[in-house]
C-alpha cells in the first residue's frame, strides 16, 4: 500500500522527478523504479488522469530504503 500523502507531500511528474535526483538519471530508469523496483522495493507513485506522479518524499523513502 503507498505511504503517499497527497494533502501533505509535494507531487512530481516521474520527469520532473529526473531533476530532483542530484545524479540526473535517464527516466525509463526512473519509469523502471516505478515498475519493478529494486530488489523489491518500488518508488511510490500514483496516477491521476493519464499522469503517474510521485513524490520528493516518496524519492528520499526509496533511496533510504534500498540502501
Amino acid at each position: 500500500m503507498s505511504k503517499l500523502n497527497l494533502l501533505t507531500e509535494d507531487l512530481i511528474t516521474l520527469n520532473e522527478a529526473v531533476k530532483e535526483i542530484p545524479t540526473h538519471p535517464h527516466l525509463s530508469t526512473v519509469w523502471r523504479w516505478h515498475k519493478r523496483g529494486i530488489n523489491g522495493i518500488k518508488l511510490e507513485t500514483i496516477k491521476i488522469g493519464s499522469n503517474i506522479l510521485t513524490t520528493k518524499q516518496a524519492i528520499t523513502r526509496f533511496f533510504a530504503a534500498t540502501q
